[in-house]
């Protein structure tokens, strides 16, 4: 070895336990010796010995100072520190490197105020198996008529006041699951079966949640064990979410059944009211129709008897100007419009010989009608016939 050689830090050529090199140094080494040199080693650190003034100064400095630094801790993102002192609380650190008096005067927490923590009611996920495990003396609640019902929910929660999370709740996981499971039973409990299961949902959960703060809110349990009102709750409940909301197993398959004849029976109470509403509408767009015309017709009406009272109006002026003249146009008009459609004869009584002389105008316009053309007219009778037939 090399303190063999060269004297080593022992001086003498001496090993560490105190004995020289050679063939001996595989012997036990001398613990007397070595507890003797140690002695002297603290005696030069501290004259006078562990009995002096001086050394039991330094000794008990140094535990002071060892006792101060462990009351520094570390407040993390997202977490609160909680200085205690005497079992009392003191204050709140934000997060960083703190400092606090440390055991026995003083304590330290620091509750992660970020972190949303989850509580199911009614079921359990088991993580290894992958699925949820039942828990019907939370899950089976009754209705207002007296129906059971199979709930689960699961609550989302953070922690809102510190002192009264850490001081004020034993268990806060089981004060969240008893308080939330006691407001649903309360809100079923005042729900139908039919509703809590079809529309309702989401108000039973809107309730439930408001109902489990307002519990949480009202009242904590103080270091004393008495309930003590308080005005800032120590969780606040941010999610209430109904996972399931149904009959219970055992009676699963009728209540289907009854579900799928509620359903048709839905459906054709809709198919009775969309053929309601068709005939409905046809009805209206008739009415309507018929307003409509009845409308035309007033409208028609009315303008055609305006028009006549203008004309009227228009030729009675006329007739001031010009009494004579409207009188006769007015009888030609008239007799006109009489005479248009009727068959006409002309008689002259100014005739002698008793002959009366008559035009069949009647008879001349239909022979007009049935001329023939240019091309075949027939050659005119002989003057002798027109001659008899004059005398």
């Amino acid at each position: 070895m090399a303190w063999n050689n060269q004297g080593g830090p022992w001086g003498g050529g001496q090993s560490p336990w105190g004995r020289g090199g050679g063939s001996g140094g595989n012997q036990p080494p001398d613990f007397e010796e070595m507890i003797k040199r140690g002695q002297d080693r603290m005696k030069s650190i501290l004259p006078g010995g562990f009995g002096s003034g001086r050394s039991l100064t330094l000794i008990g400095a140094a535990a002071v100072v060892l006792w101060l630094v462990t009351g520094f801790y570390v407040v993390n993102p997202g977490q609160v520190g909680v200085n205690m002192l005497f079992g009392s609380f003191v204050s709140q650190t934000t997060p960083g490197l703190r400092w606090n008096w440390p055991v026995p005067i003083g304590d330290h927490y620091t509750p992660d105020v970020a972190t949303r923590y989850r509580v199911e009611v009614g079921f359990r996920a088991e993580t290894a198996s992958g699925s949820d495990r039942d828990v019907p003396e939370e899950s089976l609640m009754l209705t207002g008529n007296e129906n059971i019902i199979d709930v689960r929910a699961v609550v989302l929660w953070r922690i809102n006041n510190v002192e009264q999370f850490l001081f004020g709740i034993g268990d806060p996981e089981t004060s969240v699951k008893n308080t939330v499971e006691a407001a649903l039973r309360e809100i079923i409990g005042q729900s139908s079966f039919e509703f809590a299961i079809t529309e309702g949902r989401g108000q039973i959960e809107v309730k439930a949640r408001d109902l489990a703060q307002q519990m949480l809110d009202s009242y904590r349990l103080s270091t004393a064990g008495e309930v003590e009102q308080s005005k800032a709750g120590a969780i606040t409940i941010e999610q209430l979410s109904l996972q399931k909301v149904d009959a219970p197993s055992e009676v699963i398959d009728a209540f289907r059944d009854v579900q799928k004849a509620r359903a048709d029976r839905e459906a054709a109470i809709n198919d009775s009211q969309a053929y309601v509403n068709q005939v409905t509408e046809e009805a209206k767009g008739q009415a309507t129709q018929i307003v409509k015309q009845a409308e035309a017709y007033k409208a028609e009406k009315v303008a055609i008897a305006q028009g006549d009272a203008q004309r009227f109006i228009s030729v009675y002026d006329e007739y001031k100007q010009a009494p004579d003249i409207t009188e006769r146009r007015l009888y030609l008009e008239t007799m006109a419009g009489i005479l248009a459609g009727m068959n006409k004869i002309l008689i002259d009584d100014s005739g002698a010989g008793g002959t009366v002389p008559y035009l069949p105008l009647d008879q001349l316009l239909k022979t007009r009608q049935q001329a023939p053309d240019a091309t075949s007219i027939e050659p005119a009778p002989a003057s002798g016939s027109i001659t008899g037939a004059s005398q």
